[in-house]
This record gives C-alpha cells, sequence and structure tokens, in this order.
C-alpha cells in the first residue's frame, strides 16, 4: 500500500523527538481530576492505619480470597483480629516512658497499646518468624502474594499458593490459640 503524498509531506513535518527530555516533555497529559475521582467510585476506598487510598483493580489478596471463599470464617475471624492489634498497636517507633500517655494516641491508651504489642509480640514467638513474616506482610501490609511467597517457593505461581498457604495456616493457628 502507498502512502499518498500528501500523507508523506504530513509526516515529514512532524519532527521527532530529539532527546529524552523532549520525549517526556511532549508525552501525554494525566488524566483530569474527575477520571481519577471516577476511577475511585469504581473501585472504592479503603482506610487503614490513618492512610485513605484505592483497592486497585485486583484489590488486596485477602480481600480475593475472601471474595474467593478460599478463607472460612475462623479464618477470616483471625485476620481480622490481627488488623485489630494492629491498629490498636500503632506505628510503634520504641519504649515509650510513660504507658498513660502517649504522644498523638486517646487519652489512657497507652495500655491498650502495650497489651497488643504484647499479643502481637506473643502470637509472633510462637507462630515463628518466617512465617509470620508473611502473614504480616500479606495481611497488614497487603503485599502481593506472589512477592511475599517469594520467600518460600522457587516460581510465580507456587510462591502465590505458598503465601496462600501460610496465611491460611497462621490464621488457623491464631483461631485455634485464641478461641476464635
Amino acid at each position: 500500500m502507498a502512502l499518498s503524498a500528501k500523507t508523506m509531506a504530513n509526516l515529514a513535518k512532524v519532527a521527532k523527538p530529539k532527546s529524552k527530555v523532549e520525549r517526556v516533555v511532549r508525552s501525554p497529559a494525566p488524566p483530569p481530576p474527575e477520571a481519577v475521582n471516577d476511577h475511585t467510585k469504581q473501585h472504592g476506598l479503603y482506610e487503614r492505619d490513618g492512610h485513605r487510598g484505592t483497592i486497585n483493580r485486583g484489590g488486596t489478596p485477602i480481600a480475593r480470597w475472601r471474595q474467593a471463599g478460599v478463607l472460612d470464617e475462623r479464618q477470616c475471624a483471625a485476620i481480622d483480629y490481627c488488623i485489630r492489634l494492629w491498629e490498636r498497636a500503632g506505628r510503634h517507633t520504641g519504649l515509650v516512658m510513660d504507658l498513660l500517655k502517649i504522644v498523638g494516641q486517646p487519652p489512657s491508651s497507652g495500655w491498650s497499646q502495650q497489651e497488643a504489642l504484647d499479643e502481637l509480640s506473643w502470637l509472633k514467638g510462637k507462630i515463628g518468624s518466617p512465617w509470620w513474616d508473611v502473614f504480616e506482610n500479606v495481611c497488614r501490609w497487603d503485599e502481593p502474594a506472589g512477592r511475599a511467597g517469594s520467600k518460600l517457593a522457587t516460581n510465580k505461581r507456587s510462591s502465590v499458593d505458598a503465601a496462600q498457604l501460610c496465611v491460611r495456616f497462621v490464621a488457623d493457628l491464631i483461631g485455634t490459640w485464641v478461641n476464635l
């Protein structure tokens, strides 16, 4: 198929970017804020640990597994229990001398925070660090299952399965120990 002379003339007029900076300047503009808000409305908001964000198209591994029915009721209760403990513990950075007054926390929440930290420490010690780390990374930090399970498996599919198995096993243990 031959191009017409007019098309060839138009193509010759379009200057190609000469440098990386020129390519960036000529790149399309980001979507308007309305499009971002529409995207947020479509996919839902979540709020955890004082941070607001949107659940991406795939959602978190825990949200997908709950939706698919992979996690049973006891496992979901154990995960929710740990999420509540992490919320009570807050972002612990060091030793607090006055447990009744913590800067940035409501009055008398120091004991609640300390009890949550003690419970989480007990659970981590009883379960073991490698499995607890995978459980915490998936449930608390919403790390993709393939990345979290890569410490336990050699390929991507096996690492997703390993993370799912680890989360389910740890949740079952917590459910048993806490009597959920």
